[in-house]
């Protein structure tokens, strides 16, 4: 663990760009994903798309109900009126009897968010409340395509759905000429997460510094392993052989000591350590077998986070002494800025490879 927290301080200390991760590798599609809410998952996933944004034309997708992500590409809190990926997977699952007015579901984020426009050109799918409905209809399907038999290729119908979103980004990433995707997910498995996962070639899991979210962690990593899971039953009777590895774990909400710089306080330290001992007993899961090279350290961003969320401006935009005025209130981007910036730098080169 003194490997992990030694970088940490160069990585503070120095340029965060300059320090990499050997042996990580790159992939194509990305689902942030984890069992709990409130750990600093959109906030997260809306920092990377920045990155990502800066260095690929990327898809982004919103596979959460509650839809953060998003508000956060579309600037606004008002509902969106548009086709949407609920929209996508319909009308996958239920052919024409779905009855949509277009099938551009993608959105250019530059359009809609001026933060992104010194960024790639980059476009995303929105997320719909309706998501909360989707698993009860999504398993019905799904169990009444396990009783047909192969298609004329040879592939299982429980196949084709499982792919459903799969299908939909493969479709849209020619239409945009996108090369990333990067997939927000909600914090229940059944859905629209569960074909993240068969959709994603890597998982990025978040996760608080706090009991329960060292507990979903685990949950999260068995889920991927174990033969007996709801995702690896399905996979096999689907016949599909891929599935994801994990190519991060980032603490989120981590506190530093105030009185000594770049240094984690004990309770955070503790949390880290025990995510540490559950990912080693998955490090077959991993992309690499180095565990420390997996794992990212990032701040309770406080009113930067606060600024970021409300205003839909990325961190890595905002600027140290200036004010915003967030529901009536004035709000300073105080100096940790600067530290929060060398961390989600750190925390891209994760998967930027």
């Amino acid at each position: 663990m003194q490997e992990l927290f030694d970088r940490y301080d160069e990585i503070l200390t120095n340029d965060a760009g300059a320090v990499k991760a050997e042996g990580v590798k790159e992939y194509t599609t990305y689902a942030v994903t984890n069992f709990r809410g409130g750990i600093g998952k959109t906030t997260l996933s809306f920092n990377l798309a920045y990155s990502m944004c800066k260095k690929n034309m990327t898809l982004f997708l919103d596979m959460c109900p509650q839809q953060n992500f998003t508000s956060l590409f579309l600037n606004s809190i008002e509902p969106y009126a548009g086709p949407t990926i609920y929209d996508a997977l319909m009308s996958k699952m239920m052919g024409s009897a779905w009855n949509i007015e277009n099938d551009n579901f993608s959105l250019r984020i530059q359009d809609t968010n001026d933060q992104f426009k010194d960024g790639k050109t980059c476009y995303f799918i929105p997320g719909s409340s309706h998501l909360f409905l989707f698993p009860s209809q999504f398993y019905s399907r799904l169990n009444e395509y396990l009783g047909m038999t192969s298609s004329g290729n040879g592939e299982k119908p429980v196949s084709i759905i499982l792919k459903m979103l799969k299908t939909i980004i493969d479709e849209q990433m020619q239409e945009t000429k996108t090369e990333k995707v990067l997939i927000d997910t909600s914090p229940f498995f059944a859905g629209g997460t569960h074909l993240a996962w068969v959709a994603a070639d890597a998982l990025i899991i978040p996760v608080r510094v706090d009991e329960q979210s060292i507990y979903s962690l685990e949950l999260t990593l068995d889920m991927l392993k174990n033969p007996n899971s709801d995702f690896n039953i399905w996979r096999e009777r689907a016949g599909i052989t891929e599935k994801p590895v994990v190519q991060a774990i980032m603490m989120t909400h981590c506190g530093w000591n105030r009185q000594a710089d770049h240094q984690m306080d004990r309770a955070s330290r503790m949390y880290i350590e025990r995510a540490y001992d559950i990912a080693e007993k998955y490090q077959d899961v991993f992309s690499t077998p180095n565990i420390i090279n997996h794992i990212a350290l990032l701040s309770d961003f406080h009113s930067a986070g606060r600024i970021s969320g409300s205003k839909a401006i990325p961190i890595d935009k905002l600027h140290e002494g200036k004010q915003h005025r967030i529901e009536g209130r004035k709000l300073e981007v105080n100096k940790s800025v600067n530290r929060y910036k060398k961390e989600l730098a750190y925390a891209f080169n994760l998967i930027n490879g």
